[in-house]
């Protein structure tokens, strides 16, 4: 009879704070540090915390090399930049490094990738002038099969990206870093430190094992998996063709893979890529978990017990996903009973007679440690360096000991104490108890009037733990500031946003350009004061097809008194952030696209009918087309025979002109010509889920390909003739493209398509009937010109599984939609709009604009 299921698990999620740097708050030059080279520039990267040896890898925070890769303001590569080992210096969780930027990246501001430790990733990338930061952050992937060497033979990547000033000789650019793996820790006990007390002689560790882990990871996060305001991850980022290890990696009892000698914990030894928390068809033996072993209550027999990164106690559990950056810590504090006798046992079955306390710490805000060996006490700052104003800021303490107190000390007057009020609170802190999540003191300077720099300390104490952090007033002000002090980008529709504001008087804002309304609310000015807050929001919509890839607005600050100059700053934001709302299409194309061997000269290229038939059941008419199919947002089109994927298959690969776009062509001279660079079916281009977030309706329809604007005298757009440019990685509105290469018809006399939204195919299944192996679209939008309802005939579709095989033509249709989160579904007799795996091949149907 199984042991009764007492298997319990208690989340306490360590809180995450984080922010751009205010200007005052910027890392200083150092002048220990030799002189910045000619030509160079000098960096400092912030590296996740430093923490106790005796809890992590001894080469953790370790650097060897670094990659800093620049993308001007219209996000588009610029240049790379090397620095190797002797170049970085440093000690604890600062590094600075001098690059070789040369005088591309002489910008006012750059957006600044870095990467560290793995530069190998960065060459394999490929990154060209077209490459974005999106782009960038989805081509760099890191390979590792097996566990993680934990002597120092492979440093961890990390990733860390900014709006920066590179030629601000005033301070050295900083930027905080992110490690790309998470790390994983389990014992027997911790009680609240991070060296395990056992259970006396019920339970001793002997083995761990860790399944489904990735093999491949991504170094940076995807675009819309990460919070930039505060330096977290929101979701995994797991590159195409990671194989999860469903086998275990095991970690046995041994010192050299973390094990204490006392074998209660193993800990600095497990680390790996993202995983998701909840896997297809809900299939436990796909989800991340650790099957440890051990032995019970003195027996010599060792019995294993399943972990899973879950919140709540079985059955009602919340499954987590393991993310980088974190560190997640399996606290075994109640053993009831032996587990199953073997390892598979263990993992195929659910948890029980184990009580275990699982935290997750996302290790983005504390970056500053000291450690005794068995405790830990962190803060988020070293020092402070406020202007002469009264002042108001912020320190977030972090310690393993489970209580601090603090006092603030000065040498030269009362000005600097606890609270959120100038010139009120107290010097000292009493022993406040704290949980393991970082806890925020504040603190408070009163204005200098002395005319001399004034010294302070704040003194944090855990047990025996001291750590010291230096605040500098300085003795002049800086009259009116607006934090950042330069122009920034902001990456997400629907987002409020602010800059930080400190000034010695009134002040007020407004809105002097702003062409494409991509700011929806803000609010005016503000009185005097320290770190006070503009906030704007970015607009969700935008129905401008013209719209620049990176619309812009700009703001004015000025003193409504005229006691400071005017300041000027500019927000932008990468058009696709904000979803593209195209206008009411003009009719539905004739069919589906289809391959047409006669065109161009007999060589042949991609089209489609340009209007409705009345009664589409005639084989001829091209309303019947089955056509060719798309991946999701893919201009390589694949044919329809032979079934099963493979190197006989039918694949039209486009081939851009950009002088002129009429004498574009595609690969092959006749239908059915295959292209040996599709031959793989995943090597065939498409938008992957990655691409997507903040990405909503109508994202398809405003592509790479995108024709150029001219501001008029009025300041508003006027279209000029589409230069499109066919995107490196065969991407974008197909209808739009086979528009601007006359693919498509009426094309010469200045007809235009694009792929419908979501919108527009309907959501209700009362909007069709079905008829002649097909449906009829029965209500609006837009029927053709002539007044006909388009038919979609059941084409089938070419699936993943097996791959790329052609099925269900005949019996169902499937047709992309221009919305990346929808199609339009026909199967027997219903018509639905379901998202889709974006792999799959789907016909697609035009509309006019």
């Amino acid at each position: 009879m199984k042991p009764v299921m007492l298997y319990g698990l208690i989340i306490s999620l360590f809180l995450s704070f984080g922010s751009c740097k205010n200007t005052d708050e910027e890392f200083q030059p150092d002048d220990a540090l030799p002189p910045v080279p000619e030509g160079y520039v000098r960096m400092q990267i912030i590296v996740p915390g430093l923490n106790p040896a005796s809890t992590y890898a001894p080469d953790e925070s370790g650097v060897s090399e670094i990659d800093v890769l620049v993308f001007d303001s219209n996000d588009k590569y610029l240049c790379r930049a090397y620095a190797l080992g002797q170049d970085i210096t440093g000690a604890g969780n600062t590094k600075t490094f001098d690059v070789d930027l040369g005088t591309a990246a002489k910008t006012v501001n750059a957006c600044v990738m870095v990467v560290a430790n793995a530069h190998d990733a960065v060459d394999a990338a490929g990154f060209t002038s077209s490459t974005t930061t999106e782009n960038a952050m989805e081509l760099l992937e890191f390979t590792l099969p097996g566990a993680w060497p934990v002597d120092g033979s492979k440093l961890f990547p990390m990733w860390g990206m900014d709006e920066i000033n590179l030629y601000d000789t005033g301070s050295i650019p900083s930027i905080t870093m992110i490690r790309s793996v998470a790390g994983i820790d389990v014992g027997v006990n911790f009680n609240g430190t991070d060296a395990a007390q056992g259970l006396e002689t019920t339970f001793t560790l002997e083995s761990v094992r860790l399944y489904n882990s990735p093999d491949k990871g991504s170094v940076a996060p995807y675009n819309g998996k990460y919070d930039s305001t505060n330096k977290k991850v929101t979701a995994p980022s797991i590159p195409d063709g990671a194989v999860a290890n469903a086998t275990g990696i095991t970690y046995p009892a041994s010192t050299e893979n973390g094990f204490d000698t006392g074998k209660l914990s193993c800990t600095g030894a497990i680390y790996m890529f993202e995983q998701y928390a909840e896997p297809v068809n809900n299939d436990r033996t796909k989800r991340p978990c650790l099957v440890i072993g051990g032995k019970y209550n003195g027996s010599q027999d060792v019995t294993y017990y399943r972990l899973d990164f879950v919140t709540g106690s079985y059955p009602s559990q919340t499954f987590l996903p393991v993310l980088r950056n974190h560190r997640y810590r399996f606290d075994i504090t109640e053993v009831k009973g032996p587990g199953y006798g073997t390892v598979q046992d263990a993992f195929d079955a659910v948890p029980f007679n184990m009580t275990v306390s699982l935290s997750a710490m996302n290790e983005s805000l504390v970056t500053s440690y000291t450690y005794d060996g068995q405790y830990a006490l962190g803060t988020s700052h070293d020092s402070y360096n406020p202007d002469n104003r009264q002042h108001t800021d912020t320190l977030y303490i972090s310690t393993t000991y489970g209580s601090y107190s603090a006092t603030a000390s000065t040498g030269n007057g009362d000005w600097l104490r606890f609270g959120s009020v100038p010139g009120s609170g107290d010097t000292s802190i009493p022993v406040t108890t704290v949980s393991n999540t970082p806890v925020m003191l504040t603190f408070n300077v009163t204005e200098n009037d002395s005319g001399l720099q004034r010294d302070g300390t704040i003194t944090i104490t855990s047990g025996l733990l001291t750590k010291t952090v230096s605040v500098t007033q300085k003795n002049t002000a800086d009259g009116f500031m607006v934090t950042p002090a330069n122009s920034i980008s902001y990456t997400s529709g629907g987002a409020k946003n602010d800059f930080k504001v400190t000034s010695s008087w009134k002040w007020n804002v407004r809105i002097k350009e702003d062409p494409d309304a991509i700011i929806s609310a803000f609010t005016s000015g503000g009185n005097a004061g320290t770190n006070l807050t503009y906030s704007f929001t970015i607009a969700t919509s935008n129905s401008h097809y013209d719209m620049p890839d990176t619309p812009a607005a700009t703001l004015v600050f000025f003193s409504p008194a005229g006691e400071f100059p005017e300041e000027e700053r500019t927000v932008s934001i990468p058009a696709h952030a904000i979803a593209y709302q195209p206008s009411t299409h003009m009719g539905w194309a004739g069919s589906n696209i289809y391959w047409d061997q006669s065109l161009r000269g007999g060589n042949g290229a991609l089209t489609f009918a340009n209007t409705l038939s009345s009664t589409p059941d005639s084989p001829i008419d091209p309303e019947t087309y089955q056509g060719v199919y798309f991946k999701l947002g893919s201009l390589v089109g694949l044919g329809s025979s032979p079934s099963a994927w493979g190197s006989s298959c039918q694949v039209y690969v486009p081939t851009w002109n950009p002088d002129d776009p009429t004498a574009s062509s595609w690969a092959g001279t006749n239908a059915g010509s295959s292209n040996p660079v599709y031959t793989v079916w995943t090597d065939i281009p498409y938008v992957k889920d990655g691409n997507n977030s903040n990405k909503s309706v109508g994202y398809l329809t405003k592509n790479d390909a995108t024709p150029t604007v001219d501001n008029d005298s009025k300041g508003g757009h006027v279209p000029v003739p589409d230069r499109a440019v066919l995107p490196a990685n065969m991407k974008g509105d197909i209808c739009r493209y086979l528009t601007q290469t006359g693919d498509a018809p009426g094309a010469d006399a200045g007809t235009k398509w694009r792929m419908p939204t979501a919108t527009e195919f309907g959501s209700a299944t009362s909007e069709y009937s079905k008829e002649a192996s097909g449906f009829r679209k029965t209500s609006n939008p837009r029927p053709d010109a002539n007044g006909y309802k388009p038919w979609f005939r059941f084409s089938g579709c070419r699936r993943i599984t097996p791959t790329g095989t052609l099925f269900d033509v005949g019996s169902a249709g499937f047709y992309w939609s221009s919305t990346p989160t929808s199609y339009l579904n026909m199967t027997g007799s219903t018509v639905s709009f379901p998202t889709f795996d974006r792999t799959y091949a789907l016909t697609v149907r035009c509309v006019k604009e």
